[in-house]
């Protein structure tokens, strides 16, 4: 009987060390499968966050700032810091004239009415003063360029007459563009009006419209322009109502006086030795004595017999011996105003009976 009772002892013993061994070994077995399924889910959502990631990124990248007006700026007003706000965009619908930096819209103009919503674009702002409703972009050809003269430069427009006086028709100018020798400003009336004046002073008076540029047109300030121009342009000036602003002529009106009362003191032979050259005017004066020496000598000549045009020649050649090239053949005796040759060479010596001529050259 105790060999029984031991014999079940042992088995009941084997049996709990087996239940706690199957115990263990589910708890084991259990805390494994645990720790696995939370790597596992350690691992998905650190799929998704990097997917969550790409995503931003891309969405991110996909859209770009732009800038746009707060409240509804009229046209011609100045754009304050406190006027714009940003906006985003798709990458796709950004413009390259969109405004995309704050500092590039604040303290320009508007050329048009900008309202809430629209991005800014750069073609509807402006940067100085605002646009005069009298401002044009003319082309002008007859104004003398600098040779090195280039686009954006600054230069002024001045007249100078054969005087020598020299006036400001306009003042600190901008080059929109040049060709050659065109080039175009921008113009408001005053300005157009001014200009057409002196062009007819450049054709009437011998004046010389040419451009001088500006150093530093930065650091120096516009002068002043000082060009009277003629009275119809003045009145003109005093009531044009394309003008913006009222123009003050009465200054002007007394420098055109005393320009005028000089140009006329001054004789046509000193106008074309300022517009021409001393060269010219000799030359003009030489042309003038030969052609009165040659006229002189044709009215004294004879009329010569009707022989061929050879004997004719050598005729003439044997009484007078002279070249043929001075004395001309005239047909009729009471015409001396005929077509006269070329002037003989600058060295052949003045005519006494011309002393007006004589007396302007040696001027």
């Amino acid at each position: 009987m105790s060999w029984t009772y031991r014999h079940r002892k042992m088995l009941v013993i084997a049996a709990i060390l087996i239940g706690i061994l199957l115990l263990v070994s589910a708890a084991i077995f259990h805390l494994m499968r645990q720790a696995e399924q939370q790597q596992e889910h350690q691992e998905v959502i650190a799929h998704y966050e990097r997917q969550i990631e790409q995503l931003t990124a891309t969405k991110e990248e996909s859209l770009q700032t732009v800038w746009t007006v707060a409240r509804t700026i009229p046209a011609g007003d100045q754009i304050e810091p406190e006027d714009v706000t940003a906006m985003t965009l798709p990458t796709a619908l950004v413009s390259p004239e969109m405004i995309v930096k704050e500092e590039e819209a604040v303290g320009k103009h508007a050329k048009v009415e900008l309202r809430p919503g629209m991005p800014l674009l750069a073609s509807v702002l402006y940067e100085g003063n605002p646009i005069a409703k009298d401002v044009r972009t003319q082309e002008f050809q007859i104004i003398q360029l600098p040779s090195h003269l280039g686009k954006a430069q600054y230069i002024d427009v001045r007249i100078n007459f054969p005087t020598g006086e020299d006036f400001v028709v306009l003042a600190k100018k901008q080059v929109l563009d040049r060709e050659g020798t065109v080039i175009w400003l921008e113009m408001n009336e005053t300005d157009l009006l001014l200009t057409s004046s002196a062009i007819i002073d450049a054709y009437l008076q011998g004046a010389r419209l040419y451009a001088v540029p500006y150093i530093e047109p930065g650091l120096q300030e516009a002068a002043t322009a000082t060009y009277p121009a003629n009275p119809m342009v003045l009145d003109l000036l005093e009531q044009n109502p394309n003008l913006v602003e009222q123009v003050s002529t009465e200054l002007a009106r007394q420098q055109r006086e005393r320009l005028e009362s000089n140009l006329n003191e001054m004789s046509e032979a000193d106008k074309m030795r300022v517009m021409y050259g001393n060269v010219t005017v000799q030359q003009q004066l030489m042309n003038e004595r030969a052609a009165t020496q040659q006229s002189n000598a044709a009215q004294q000549m004879p009329q010569p017999p009707s022989f061929p045009e050879q004997d004719d020649q050598e005729s003439v050649q044997g009484e007078d011996e002279q070249p043929p090239s001075s004395v001309p053949v005239v047909v009729e005796e009471e015409s001396p105003e005929a077509t006269l040759p070329d002037p003989p060479p600058a060295s052949e010596p003045e005519s006494e009976t011309d002393p007006d001529y004589s007396e302007i050259f040696n001027q």
